[in-house]
């Protein structure tokens, strides 16, 4: 996994949120490898999805997100621990967030 820090690689699928912990707004960063199907979703610690951020064709590159800390529906999540995952280009990368409401 990639340093919070660290440029991601020449053709490497990244993910990177700010700031983290978040509230009640996170930004995320992400590089795709090659354009196609992306899908961004964010999970609660037991694993349950609570939104579903991205599910399209996207082109290569650098995009942005922000996640509003509210789920599928509208409300507003707890505080807690979150994961944002990242599938692309047959791969995936997660990211921890923590909400401090």
């Amino acid at each position: 996994q990639l340093a919070v820090d660290a440029p991601p690689a020449a053709g490497a699928l990244a993910l990177q949120a700010r700031p983290n912990p978040f509230n009640p707004t996170v930004e995320l960063r992400y590089t795709l490898p090659t354009a196609g199907r992306a899908v961004l979703e964010v999970f609660d610690a037991a694993g349950r999805r609570v939104a579903l951020l991205l599910d399209e064709e996207r082109p290569a590159g650098p995009g942005t997100l922000r996640w509003n800390g509210r789920d599928a529906a509208g409300r507003s999540v707890a505080s807690g621990v979150y994961h944002a995952r990242l599938r692309a280009a047959g791969k995936t990368q997660t990211t921890k967030l923590v909400l401090v409401r």
